[in-house]
């Protein structure tokens, strides 16, 4: 039974509780007696039509105790009885993702929850615009196609979000009426889609980098009943944030602080479940006969802050012209951030001619692939190592793949590594992430081309981050029911 039945059912077990005292304090009144009585009748009927055929054995048996007037068991039934209330509601939960991209930080709860018989999982795919330089909408988008075969998506013009009221949504876009680039529908701003459920969880779709990451506020993780973390790094840094974040609220920092301490929390990365299950991942058909396991296969991480620090394209071009020059033992597979375009005419628009110059000549040429991949997965599983921006989701998840990952400094151009090719070696058996100038992209190249064992990574074994989220939250509706 649903979590709102489940309250409606324990009101009834409540009132049957006071019923029974009252008849045990006012025996003689007639008057109260057939008031309770009454009471008894309406509330068992509802019981009756709610309890399965093993809650209604419970129910008989209550229904003899009250003849009875036997307090005592009266209250043991009771108490059986809300218990077994307990261990059957199913939570109805909504996955509301925008992007098929960014599915990845939602998906290993939708696993969880769709397999727990505590749960009705749903998912739905919610339309957003994207947006030109005056952040006007010009064109409207739904990627319910692009999810995974496996994800049976709904469409969100045909789901009655309003009459549904779900007890758990979990969102990925924080942003609401405030993102330059794209925007969801305003149906799904978070203060709106809280109107309709029990709780609102906001889960970052982005990986937190420790002590890298922006802690710039986003009006979900005010909205929201909870915003999941991926480290305790995270929670503490958004907690101190909470001055800034008062500022634009225009609310006191202590009221923001309290709220913030019981909002974050750290419950791990969906995201980071994803990377360390991949397994035997398909190569995509217009991949085949390009990428060999015979070069190093470097996918390189293109991300919106390196261009935005930058405000050049000089260190991409120079990147590029290291796998055209080095193609027999490298290979790139080169992965623009997938809002690169739609950002720059946004933000950067002199950049945008150059970007289309580049991204020209690249897809014309053989020295690399182009991934387009509404998932990141394709090139993580596939790539030997990533060389891109330590700001960068993708890169930080790309370290738990075990493989070699060089961090990108954006603006250093035409540089020359000092450390020795055994110096360079006995730091990657060390740590699998080095950083540039400290170490070259030919450097690791060429490392990793004599060395075939660093192509495979280092194993890691990890708590499940979605199933720890799914049971956390249907604890806290669970607690909630029993009190």
């Amino acid at each position: 039974m649903r979590k709102k039945t489940a309250i409606e059912m324990a009101k009834c077990l409540a009132d049957i509780s006071s019923g029974i005292e009252m008849i045990g304090n006012f025996k003689d009144n007639k008057y109260v007696v057939s008031k309770v009585e009454k009471m008894f009748k309406e509330n068992l009927a509802k019981l009756d039509s709610e309890m399965d055929d093993i809650g209604k054995e419970q129910v008989e048996a209550l229904k003899e105790a009250i003849k009875s007037v036997d307090a005592t068991e009266t209250k043991r039934l009771i108490s059986e009885i809300r218990t077994f209330i307990s261990k059957n509601i199913v939570y109805k939960v909504v996955f509301m993702p925008y992007k098929a991209s960014m599915w990845d930080s939602l998906e290993s709860i939708w696993m969880a929850a769709d397999k727990d018989e505590r749960c009705e999982a749903l998912v739905v795919p919610i339309t957003y615009y994207e947006l030109d330089n005056n952040q006007n909408p010009i064109k409207k988008v739904n990627e319910r196609n692009l999810f995974p075969e496996y994800v049976n998506a709904v469409n969100d013009e045909e789901y009655d979000l309003e009459n549904d009221r779900p007890d758990i949504i979990y969102i990925h876009n924080p942003y609401d009426n405030t993102n330059l680039v794209t925007r969801v529908d305003s149906r799904y701003y978070s203060w709106n889609l809280k109107k309709y459920c029990e709780k609102l969880v906001y889960v970052p779709y982005y990986k937190w980098v420790d002590g890298v990451s922006s802690t710039s506020f986003k009006s979900a993780m005010y909205y929201a009943d909870y915003t999941v973390q991926s480290s305790d790094d995270a929670v503490r840094r958004c907690i101190e944030s909470s001055p800034e974040y008062a500022k634009k609220l225009g609310l006191e920092t202590i009221e923001i602080r309290n709220i913030m301490e019981n909002k974050l929390i750290n419950l791990g990365s969906p995201e980071v479940d994803k990377v360390v299950s991949l397994n035997n991942v398909k190569l995509p058909y217009e991949w085949n006969g390009k990428v060999a396991r015979s070069r190093v296969n470097v996918l390189y991480n293109t991300t919106l802050d390196e261009i935005f620090e930058s405000r050049t394209f000089d260190k991409v071009k120079e990147t590029l012209a290291f796998f055209k020059e080095n193609s027999e033992k490298a290979f790139v597979i080169w992965r623009p951030h997938p809002l690169m375009r739609q950002s720059l005419v946004s933000m950067l628009p002199y950049l945008v001619d150059e970007y289309d110059d580049i991204m020209s000549e690249f897809i014309n040429s053989s020295y690399g692939v182009l991934d387009t991949n509404a998932i990141m997965h394709y090139s993580m599983f596939w790539s030997d190592m990533c060389y891109g921006y330590k700001t960068s989701s993708m890169t930080e998840l790309y370290k738990y793949t075990g493989k070699i990952v060089l961090e990108d400094a954006p603006k250093l151009t035409k540089f020359v590594s000092k450390c020795s090719t055994e110096n360079i070696l006995n730091k990657l058996k060390e740590s699998n992430v080095v950083s540039e100038p400290d170490y070259s992209l030919e450097n690791i190249v060429d490392i990793i081309a004599g060395n075939d064992e660093l192509k495979y990574g280092k194993h890691l074994d990890l708590e499940n981050s979605g199933s720890k989220i799914n049971n956390y939250m249907l604890e806290k509706l669970c607690q909630e029911y029993e009190n």
